[in-house]
């Protein structure tokens, strides 16, 4: 953006939201020291942090094609590379609907899923949770022109037979017949699904994300952009053109998409009235150029029904062309300065408030229990110590008597630590006595001269009196040990 006033909220939002997760982590810690925490809070809090980590400012840009809405983007974000980043010239527009921000780990690539991926009973959340099925191109941050010639696959588009266009949601019958095709063999399709892009610049860097959403047809095919991505954006800007004004595609969308995902929550709107360089007449007078904007607008504000404040006529190209070239005078004539405070100022006010209340609803009844728990253990403390401060610790007599049992306690603790000792060392003596009286020598002894006398035998009576004399040997060997250990 040409305002700074929005790199400097942006990055104010960051550090304030950076504040918060440490206060929420050192709160979880003081429940952890105090064993306060159990498994329903940790989780609450585990939750909290995950989804405060993973915070994004997200701004949806939704418009039928051909609307300049890639156009305003470059100039919003993207001009002080100098290139025209995002491709937007006539007759080439986006396809693919794309999702830029900054994967740190990730680095900066642009990730495109191909368009056959439809077939698959498979979700887009899913899908980008698997980069292995995307196809990946690096982007040098450095050269404008490699990732300006990289973003040309966003309108990459080839030919397939019909039937497989209808089975990828990609044919209208009725559209077409409008348009005077009738039956073709081939049809015309985008060539991927869905873009992801990653680069590290210094909005993104800040948690800025923007979803470009190509058209009607592409809301229509993808539900989880209706369902999930536009409710979920802080702000949709919705974008009209000028020359043509509210259309019945734009109307379709506006009802079927628009109302349905701000009407869930409270979202920021903003309804940008594009391309008014188409209505600058050089040779017309300054008022009729004014009296054709406001006229187009209070149309535009009694179509859609909304207040005539949320629309921003602009030109998103010679607002990119101001920025590029310096161009002040220009930039002014765009109008584009007034989009800029808009989001600078409104989206990111509502953006932390709406943070807040969901960090009060979720945590607050933990903070309030906590409170609650520490006044009455503080209030406790506070009884007991009046307690102890009416012990009279003067009473001489109840000193004394404690001093004089504690004094017995103690001779009897070191009579008993005496005789442990001389009990330990007979111990030691028994031990080493019944330890020699079972040497192996001696029981080798009587078991060899056994086997001797047992092989010798000539009867089995013999035999049995020798394995006799070798039990009573070795009971007569129990029997020495016991003795010489008593």
């Amino acid at each position: 953006m040409r305002n700074p006033e929005f790199k400097e909220l942006m990055h104010e939002y960051s550090q304030w939201r950076a504040k918060l997760i440490q206060s929420i982590k050192m709160y979880q810690q003081w429940r952890n020291r105090y064993g306060m925490n159990d498994s329903y809070s940790t989780n609450i809090i585990f939750n909290i942090l995950t989804d405060l980590e993973a915070d994004r400012i997200t701004l949806a840009f939704v418009a039928e094609f051909s609307r300049g809405k890639t156009e305003l983007i470059n100039a919003l974000f993207f001009a002080e590379t100098g290139v025209r980043l995002l491709p937007s010239s006539p007759g080439r527009t986006t396809m693919a609907p794309t999702e830029l921000f900054y994967d740190e780990a990730g680095g900066s690539y642009i990730r495109l899923l191909a368009i056959e991926s439809r077939l698959e009973d498979i979700s887009l959340a899913e899908l980008k949770k698997t980069p292995e099925r995307w196809v990946q191109f690096k982007l040098d941050c450095d050269s404008p022109k490699q990732m300006q010639e990289t973003f040309k696959e966003l309108i990459a588009t080839k030919t397939v037979d019909r039937q497989l266009a209808d089975k990828l949601g990609l044919w209208n019958e009725r559209e077409a017949a409008a348009q005077g095709i009738i039956d073709p063999e081939k049809v015309e399709i985008p060539f991927w699904r869905h873009a992801l892009i990653s680069f590290p610049h210094p909005l993104l860097k800040e948690g800025l994300a923007i979803i470009d959403t190509p058209g009607l047809n592409a809301l229509g095919t993808e539900p989880e952009l209706t369902l999930n991505m536009l409710p979920s954006a802080q702000a949709i800007v919705f974008v009209l053109a000028a020359d043509t004004g509210v259309t019945k595609s734009d109307m379709e969308m506006w009802l079927t998409h628009i109302c349905r995902a701000h009407g869930k929550k409270n979202q920021g709107l903003a309804v940008v009235m594009n391309k008014i360089d188409t209505m600058w007449d050089d040779l017309a007078d300054t008022n009729n150029y004014e009296d054709s904007i406001k006229s187009q607008v209070a149309a535009s504000a009694a179509i859609l029904k909304i207040n005539e404040n949320t629309i921003f006529p602009v030109s998103a190209k010679q607002a990119l062309l101001a920025k590029v070239k310096g161009d002040d005078a220009l930039f002014t004539k765009s109008r584009l300065g007034p989009l800029e405070n808009y989001l600078a100022s409104d989206i990111l006010k509502q953006k932390r408030n709406i943070l807040m209340e969901t960090v009060t609803r979720d945590i607050g009844f933990l903070i309030n229990e906590s409170s609650n728990t520490t006044s009455t253990s503080l209030s406790e403390a506070t009884n007991q110590l009046e307690e102890f401060k009416k012990i009279d610790f003067q009473n001489q007599d109840m000193t004394g008597k404690l001093m004089a049992e504690t004094r017995d306690r103690q001779n009897l603790y070191m009579a008993n630590i005496e005789n442990f000792q001389a009990s330990r060392r007979v111990f030691i003596v028994q031990a080493k006595m019944l330890i020699d009286s079972f040497a192996r020598e001696k029981v080798d002894a009587i078991i060899s001269n056994a086997k001797h006398d047992i092989a010798t035998s000539l009867t089995t009576y013999g035999m049995k009196q020798n394995i006799r004399k070798l039990f009573d040997d070795l009971r007569d060997l129990l029997h020495f040990s016991f003795y010489i250990t008593n």
